[in-house]
Protein backbone atom coordinates (compact mmCIF):
# COMPACT_ATOMS: atom_id res chain seq x y z
CA UNK A 1 0.00 0.00 0.00
CA UNK A 2 1.72 3.69 -0.78
CA UNK A 3 0.38 6.87 0.93
CA UNK A 4 -0.05 8.28 -2.74
CA UNK A 5 -3.05 5.80 -3.41
CA UNK A 6 -4.72 7.20 0.15
CA UNK A 7 -3.93 10.77 -0.76
CA UNK A 8 -5.88 10.56 -4.24
CA UNK A 9 -8.27 8.93 -2.45
CA UNK A 10 -9.18 12.00 0.02
CA UNK A 11 -8.75 14.42 -2.98
CA UNK A 12 -11.79 12.54 -5.27
CA UNK A 13 -13.97 12.08 -2.29
CA UNK A 14 -13.17 15.35 -1.07
CA UNK A 15 -12.79 17.82 -4.15
CA UNK A 16 -16.35 18.85 -3.67
CA UNK A 17 -15.99 20.51 -0.22
CA UNK A 18 -12.65 21.43 -0.19
CA UNK A 19 -9.61 23.02 -2.76
CA UNK A 20 -6.98 20.74 -3.40
CA UNK A 21 -4.51 22.36 -0.87
CA UNK A 22 -6.12 22.32 1.50
CA UNK A 23 -6.94 18.65 1.01
CA UNK A 24 -3.53 18.17 0.90
CA UNK A 25 -3.07 19.68 4.55
CA UNK A 26 -6.21 17.61 5.76
CA UNK A 27 -4.23 14.90 4.28
CA UNK A 28 -0.43 14.96 6.17
CA UNK A 29 -1.69 16.27 9.28
CA UNK A 30 -4.04 12.94 9.39
CA UNK A 31 -0.89 10.67 7.88
CA UNK A 32 1.45 12.27 10.81
CA UNK A 33 -1.04 11.71 13.46
CA UNK A 34 -1.60 8.16 12.61
CA UNK A 35 1.74 7.30 11.00
CA UNK A 36 3.61 9.20 13.83
CA UNK A 37 6.40 10.83 11.24
CA UNK A 38 6.35 14.17 9.99
CA UNK A 39 4.74 15.44 6.65
CA UNK A 40 8.22 16.46 5.20
CA UNK A 41 9.48 12.97 5.59
CA UNK A 42 5.91 11.55 4.24
CA UNK A 43 6.18 13.58 1.22
CA UNK A 44 9.73 11.89 0.10
CA UNK A 45 8.49 8.70 0.39
CA UNK A 46 4.52 8.80 -0.39
CA UNK A 47 5.25 6.60 -3.29
CA UNK A 48 7.11 3.96 -1.42
CA UNK A 49 5.45 0.43 -0.75
CA UNK A 50 4.99 0.63 3.07
CA UNK A 51 3.66 -2.80 4.83
CA UNK A 52 2.02 -0.77 7.82
CA UNK A 53 0.11 1.31 5.52
CA UNK A 54 -1.91 -1.81 4.96
CA UNK A 55 -2.68 -2.19 8.81
CA UNK A 56 -3.32 1.84 9.08
CA UNK A 57 -5.30 2.15 6.17
CA UNK A 58 -9.24 1.48 8.03
CA UNK A 59 -7.97 4.49 9.78
CA UNK A 60 -6.87 6.58 7.00
CA UNK A 61 -10.53 5.55 5.86
CA UNK A 62 -12.59 6.54 8.45
CA UNK A 63 -11.01 10.17 9.06
CA UNK A 64 -11.93 10.12 5.27
CA UNK A 65 -15.22 9.55 6.06
CA UNK A 66 -15.73 11.85 8.98
CA UNK A 67 -14.01 14.51 6.89
CA UNK A 68 -16.89 13.95 4.18
CA UNK A 69 -19.43 14.66 7.29
CA UNK A 70 -17.75 17.92 7.96
CA UNK A 71 -16.09 16.63 11.08
CA UNK A 72 -13.76 19.65 11.60
CA UNK A 73 -9.95 17.68 11.77
CA UNK A 74 -9.17 18.86 14.90
CA UNK A 75 -11.86 17.21 16.51
CA UNK A 76 -10.61 13.90 14.38
CA UNK A 77 -6.89 14.49 15.57
CA UNK A 78 -8.25 15.57 18.80
CA UNK A 79 -6.02 18.74 19.38
CA UNK A 80 -5.20 21.71 17.56
CA UNK A 81 -1.83 24.29 17.20
CA UNK A 82 -2.98 27.54 18.75
CA UNK A 83 -0.71 30.56 19.89
CA UNK A 84 2.22 27.64 18.32
CA UNK A 85 1.15 25.20 21.08
CA UNK A 86 0.09 21.80 21.25
CA UNK A 87 -4.04 22.15 22.77
CA UNK A 88 -6.63 19.06 23.25
CA UNK A 89 -10.13 19.58 21.89
CA UNK A 90 -13.21 17.51 21.41
CA UNK A 91 -16.51 18.08 20.95
CA UNK A 92 -16.67 19.66 24.27
CA UNK A 93 -15.35 22.81 23.81
CA UNK A 94 -14.24 24.88 20.77
CA UNK A 95 -11.57 24.95 18.22
CA UNK A 96 -9.72 27.79 19.08
CA UNK A 97 -9.82 30.45 16.77
CA UNK A 98 -7.05 33.02 15.08
CA UNK A 99 -9.49 35.76 16.46
CA UNK A 100 -8.55 34.61 20.01
CA UNK A 101 -4.91 34.96 19.42
CA UNK A 102 -5.76 38.10 18.57
CA UNK A 103 -7.13 38.43 22.19
CA UNK A 104 -4.43 37.54 24.03
CA UNK A 105 -2.06 39.51 21.85
CA UNK A 106 -4.09 42.65 22.75
CA UNK A 107 -3.82 41.69 26.70
CA UNK A 108 0.02 40.84 27.11
CA UNK A 109 0.51 44.29 24.26
CA UNK A 110 -0.57 46.36 26.94
CA UNK A 111 1.11 45.08 29.42
CA UNK A 112 -0.65 43.93 32.28
CA UNK A 113 0.87 44.19 35.92
CA UNK A 114 3.07 40.56 36.10
CA UNK A 115 1.08 39.67 39.64
CA UNK A 116 -2.59 40.20 38.44
CA UNK A 117 -5.42 38.38 39.56
CA UNK A 118 -6.87 37.18 35.91
CA UNK A 119 -10.60 35.61 35.17
CA UNK A 120 -11.26 33.94 31.78
CA UNK A 121 -14.91 33.42 31.44
CA UNK A 122 -16.63 29.98 30.16
CA UNK A 123 -13.18 28.99 29.09
CA UNK A 124 -13.52 25.82 27.03
CA UNK A 125 -10.47 24.33 26.39
CA UNK A 126 -8.86 26.62 28.79
CA UNK A 127 -5.88 27.82 25.94
CA UNK A 128 -7.09 31.74 27.42
CA UNK A 129 -5.79 31.32 30.66
CA UNK A 130 -3.28 28.27 30.15
CA UNK A 131 -1.46 31.27 27.79
CA UNK A 132 -1.89 33.97 29.95
CA UNK A 133 -0.22 32.34 32.87
CA UNK A 134 2.93 31.24 31.10
CA UNK A 135 3.19 34.54 29.76
CA UNK A 136 2.53 35.88 33.43
CA UNK A 137 3.93 33.42 35.58
CA UNK A 138 2.93 35.37 38.56
CA UNK A 139 -0.17 35.88 37.97
CA UNK A 140 -3.43 33.89 39.83
CA UNK A 141 -5.62 33.03 36.73
CA UNK A 142 -8.90 31.20 37.31
CA UNK A 143 -11.02 30.15 34.71
CA UNK A 144 -14.96 29.24 34.80
CA UNK A 145 -17.28 27.50 32.79
CA UNK A 146 -20.32 25.78 33.05
CA UNK A 147 -19.39 22.29 31.29
CA UNK A 148 -17.70 19.71 33.64
CA UNK A 149 -16.63 18.53 29.90
CA UNK A 150 -15.44 21.63 29.13
CA UNK A 151 -13.44 21.80 32.42
CA UNK A 152 -12.08 18.44 32.18
CA UNK A 153 -10.43 18.88 28.51
CA UNK A 154 -8.88 22.43 29.69
CA UNK A 155 -7.81 20.65 33.04
CA UNK A 156 -6.14 17.95 30.69
CA UNK A 157 -4.45 21.38 28.63
CA UNK A 158 -3.35 22.56 31.85
CA UNK A 159 -1.51 19.85 32.81
CA UNK A 160 -0.10 19.04 29.86
CA UNK A 161 1.64 22.77 29.67
CA UNK A 162 2.82 22.54 33.48
CA UNK A 163 0.31 25.39 34.54
CA UNK A 164 -1.47 26.17 37.83
CA UNK A 165 -5.00 27.73 36.79
CA UNK A 166 -7.80 27.73 39.44
CA UNK A 167 -10.93 26.01 37.55
CA UNK A 168 -14.60 26.91 38.58
CA UNK A 169 -17.77 25.01 37.16
CA UNK A 170 -20.54 27.61 37.81
CA UNK A 171 -23.59 29.20 35.40
CA UNK A 172 -21.99 32.55 34.75
CA UNK A 173 -25.41 34.05 34.31
CA UNK A 174 -26.83 32.95 37.99
CA UNK A 175 -24.05 32.38 39.88
CA UNK A 176 -23.14 34.42 43.42
CA UNK A 177 -20.15 36.68 42.24
CA UNK A 178 -19.15 37.24 46.10
CA UNK A 179 -17.39 33.70 46.03
CA UNK A 180 -14.42 35.98 43.51
CA UNK A 181 -12.05 37.65 44.77
CA UNK A 182 -10.98 41.35 42.87
CA UNK A 183 -9.58 41.08 39.99
CA UNK A 184 -7.20 43.16 37.44
CA UNK A 185 -8.26 41.55 33.93
CA UNK A 186 -11.77 40.09 33.14
CA UNK A 187 -11.42 38.13 29.60
CA UNK A 188 -14.26 36.34 27.75
CA UNK A 189 -14.89 34.37 24.74
CA UNK A 190 -18.66 34.23 25.29
CA UNK A 191 -21.69 32.68 23.33
CA UNK A 192 -22.43 35.83 21.22
CA UNK A 193 -24.16 34.32 18.27
CA UNK A 194 -27.97 34.87 17.76
CA UNK A 195 -30.54 31.33 17.27
CA UNK A 196 -31.51 33.48 13.81
CA UNK A 197 -27.55 33.28 12.32
CA UNK A 198 -27.24 29.57 12.87
CA UNK A 199 -28.68 29.11 8.68
CA UNK A 200 -25.54 30.72 7.85
CA UNK A 201 -23.27 29.15 9.57
CA UNK A 202 -21.00 26.02 8.21
CA UNK A 203 -22.08 22.40 9.13
CA UNK A 204 -18.85 21.97 10.30
CA UNK A 205 -19.86 24.31 13.12
CA UNK A 206 -23.46 23.78 14.33
CA UNK A 207 -22.97 20.33 14.00
CA UNK A 208 -20.44 19.45 15.81
CA UNK A 209 -18.88 22.28 17.84
CA UNK A 210 -20.81 23.09 21.62
CA UNK A 211 -24.04 24.92 20.86
CA UNK A 212 -23.54 26.20 24.29
CA UNK A 213 -20.44 27.98 24.04
CA UNK A 214 -21.90 29.93 20.74
CA UNK A 215 -25.67 30.46 20.44
CA UNK A 216 -27.50 32.46 22.45
CA UNK A 217 -31.45 33.53 22.58
CA UNK A 218 -32.49 36.25 19.70
CA UNK A 219 -34.44 38.10 22.64
CA UNK A 220 -31.24 38.98 24.33
CA UNK A 221 -27.99 38.35 22.10
CA UNK A 222 -25.69 40.53 24.62
CA UNK A 223 -26.79 38.87 28.09
CA UNK A 224 -23.67 38.02 28.75
CA UNK A 225 -21.85 41.16 28.13
CA UNK A 226 -24.31 42.77 30.48
CA UNK A 227 -23.13 40.19 32.92
CA UNK A 228 -19.75 40.56 32.34
CA UNK A 229 -20.57 44.21 33.09
CA UNK A 230 -22.52 43.39 36.77
CA UNK A 231 -19.39 41.59 37.58
CA UNK A 232 -16.87 44.12 36.85
CA UNK A 233 -19.08 46.54 39.20
CA UNK A 234 -18.42 44.28 41.97
CA UNK A 235 -15.39 43.05 41.66
CA UNK A 236 -12.81 45.11 38.58
CA UNK A 237 -9.67 46.38 40.01
CA UNK A 238 -9.62 49.96 40.48
CA UNK A 239 -7.29 49.96 37.52
CA UNK A 240 -8.84 46.81 36.02
CA UNK A 241 -9.68 46.15 32.45
CA UNK A 242 -12.16 43.94 30.75
CA UNK A 243 -11.30 42.46 27.75
CA UNK A 244 -13.77 40.32 25.61
CA UNK A 245 -14.32 38.89 22.02
CA UNK A 246 -17.69 40.31 20.17
CA UNK A 247 -20.45 39.24 17.17
CA UNK A 248 -18.77 41.71 14.73
CA UNK A 249 -22.25 42.14 13.37
CA UNK A 250 -23.37 43.42 16.89
CA UNK A 251 -20.19 45.27 17.91
CA UNK A 252 -21.69 48.95 17.90
CA UNK A 253 -24.80 47.49 20.51
CA UNK A 254 -22.25 45.78 22.55
CA UNK A 255 -20.06 49.05 22.50
CA UNK A 256 -22.66 50.45 24.25
CA UNK A 257 -23.53 48.06 26.75
CA UNK A 258 -19.82 48.69 27.51
CA UNK A 259 -20.21 52.28 27.78
CA UNK A 260 -23.07 52.97 29.87
CA UNK A 261 -20.58 51.17 32.67
CA UNK A 262 -17.09 52.05 31.48
CA UNK A 263 -15.25 55.57 30.88
CA UNK A 264 -12.78 54.26 28.38
CA UNK A 265 -13.96 51.60 26.01
CA UNK A 266 -12.31 50.66 22.79
CA UNK A 267 -13.25 48.38 19.88
CA UNK A 268 -10.50 46.74 17.98
CA UNK A 269 -10.57 45.00 14.57
CA UNK A 270 -8.96 41.63 13.73
CA UNK A 271 -6.73 40.89 10.72
CA UNK A 272 -9.73 40.23 9.13
CA UNK A 273 -11.09 44.34 9.18
CA UNK A 274 -13.82 42.90 10.91
CA UNK A 275 -14.45 44.64 14.98
CA UNK A 276 -14.31 41.34 16.82
CA UNK A 277 -12.67 42.70 20.56
CA UNK A 278 -13.39 45.45 22.95
CA UNK A 279 -10.83 46.52 25.75
CA UNK A 280 -13.22 48.43 28.76
CA UNK A 281 -11.96 50.49 31.82
CA UNK A 282 -12.05 52.95 34.46
CA UNK A 283 -15.89 52.09 35.62
CA UNK A 284 -18.14 54.94 36.17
Amino acid sequence: MRLSDLKNSYHKELNSLYSTSEIDTLFYWIAEKIIGKPASILKLTHDEEWSDFEEKKLLFLFNLYELKNHKPVQYILGETEFYGMKFFVNESVLIPRPETEELIEWILNEPPNPYSKILDIGTGSGCIPILLKMNLPSSNVYALDISKKALHTAKNNAEYHQTKIEFLEDNFLEMDFSIFPEFDIIVSNPPYISENERSEMKNSVTDFEPNIALFVSDNDALIFYKRICELAKLKLAPKGKVYVEINQNLALETFEIFNQTFALVEIKKDLSGNQRMICAQGLK
